[in-house]
């Protein structure tokens, strides 16, 4: 059960001190994360009163559990490259409009570090990190911008209907508290819920029948109400509904405290072998910690183990990821915080003791010797899962397999939107009074990274701007 629900609705004033459950406004936004407070920010500027509805109990969303870099593809040749399945019109939109969206932010007091290169697949993104961390540098401006602008928000409160007159137009928004039930009519709604990696049978429908199985690295408000409202509403979805953002993370014996997220990511594991519970490998790993994650999401009970030898371990698997993180050990991350570190003299031994979590040690072993001959001989693809670079031996004593799982960060696929971040029917036809923002839109990321929060900014933008001129109001 979500943390809003069942308590007392948290109410936040606005600037003139009148309560924020006010029964008419221009604009509703449903979601306080990135594009919810964008939207907001950018629909109010636009002379639009505005009414930010937000399901958990404070504003920020998963923005507040998040690293904080704000990046995506400093080209649309890039972006296609590396998502080359993901909505191409949106994704040329994202890669125009950034330098925009990040003055943008900046003007409205979100603090940014210096540019970091070196972001997202294969290095290739671009961008900056909120500083000192995503609430006090985002969160707490954008919510005071919010305020100081005239408009509310009311927290611990959920949108449990849209209402439509008799042509299909959205009209109002029905929201539900500890309080009570009551209708907020508006000449529009924004729907930036942040996706529905939280909701177990949208995630087993969608995406694995194991993704129960997985740590949720995002906030656990995102349970999929934008789309489940949208579809009713007469939207259609996206593509990539099958696909998540995901990381590799330990599989820990006791619970994770949500700042140990980034912390305990397995970002080297680009560098590694990946195996799941069968002993084999599935996916080529070297194209990056995003996609085994995903891939990991979809085998049985979505576990596994990263293997490597010592001469990883020294080497590659310590170095930072990004340029602004220091060299550490992750391994000695993985054991504080109570995950498993195998450690072993030699692969026989190794494999040997996966077989208390129940992986077949020589299926193990054939694995690991096979991936060592494909690297001396320099044919990655002699490999059952070819590997497209960093092919490597597994020679040098001590050995080592890190028991993981997948952490989901977010959904992928969404609600079909246009360039103003309209909701779409089956048609590609608008849906009146309908606009979405942030994870909610969908395959601008499809098995293919682009930033979120980045595109959460770009949506947000276009979404509050364009619902605030949608007309006259209810």
């Amino acid at each position: 059960m979500p943390p809003s629900l069942g308590r007392e609705p948290r109410l936040v004033l606005n600037a003139r001190g009148v309560s924020d459950r006010s029964s008419v406004v221009d604009v509703v936004v449903c979601g306080a994360g990135m594009g919810g407070l964008v939207a907001a920010i950018a629909a109010l500027e636009d002379g639009a009163s505005v009414l930010v509805v937000e399901k958990g109990a404070e504003p920020g969303g998963s923005l507040a559990l998040s690293g904080g870099y704000v990046w995506t593809f400093p080209t649309f040749r890039e972006y296609t490259r590396f998502v080359p399945n993901g909505d191409q019109d949106l994704g040329r939109i994202l890669v125009e409009d950034f330098a925009t969206g990040v003055e943008w932010l900046v003007d409205h007091q979100v603090r940014l570090g210096a540019p970091v290169d070196g972001l997202g697949p294969d290095r290739a993104g671009s961008g900056f990190r909120i500083e000192p961390d995503p609430v006090s540098g985002a969160v707490e401006p954008m919510v005071k911008a919010v305020l100081d602008l005239g408009g509310a928000i009311e927290c611990s409160t959920r949108v449990v209907r849209l209402e439509q007159d008799e042509d299909s137009r959205v009209v109002g928004a029905c929201v539900r508290n500890a309080a009570g039930t009551r209708v907020v009519r508006c000449n529009s709604v924004i729907l930036a819920t942040g996706g529905f990696q939280g909701d177990a049978e949208l995630m087993a429908r969608h995406v694995s029948q194991w993704s129960d199985r997985a740590l949720l690295r995002a906030s656990s408000s995102s349970t999929g109400d934008g789309l489940r409202l949208a579809l009713t509403a007469g939207a259609a979805t996206s593509r990539a509904l099958n696909a998540v953002y995901a990381h590799v993370m330990p599989k820990l014996n006791r619970p994770l405290d949500a700042g140990g997220f980034r912390a305990l990511t397995q970002f080297y594991v680009e560098e590694c072998l990946l195996l799941n519970l069968d002993g084999v490998r599935f996916v080529d790993e070297s194209r990056g910690d995003a996609l085994c994650g995903l891939e990991l999401l979809r085998q049985r009970e979505a576990a596994g183990f990263i293997v490597l030898d010592e001469e990883r371990h020294r080497g590659s698997v310590m170095e930072p990821f990004v340029p602004d993180m220091m060299r550490s050990d992750p391994l000695a991350a993985v054991r504080s915080a109570g995950g498993n570190v195998i450690v072993a003299e030699s692969l026989d031994e190794l494999c040997q003791r996966l077989a208390a979590f129940g992986v077949p040690p020589m299926s193990a072993l054939t694995t690991i010797s096979g991936f060592d001959a494909a690297a001396e001989a320099g044919v990655p693809d002699a490999l059952p899962v070819p590997r497209e670079r960093g092919l490597h031996t597994c020679r040098q004593a001590p050995f080592y397999a890190i028991q993981v799982i997948p952490g989901v960060t977010f959904t992928e696929g969404g609600i079909r939107v246009n360039s103003e971040a309209q909701a779409l029917d089956r048609d590609d036809r608008p849906v009146r009074g309908l606009f979405v923002a942030g994870v909610d839109v969908g395959a601008i990321s499809n098995t293919g990274y682009a930033g979120a929060l980045s595109a959460a900014l770009i949506t947000g933008l276009r979404a509050g701007i364009h619902a605030a001129r949608a007309g006259v109001p209810a």
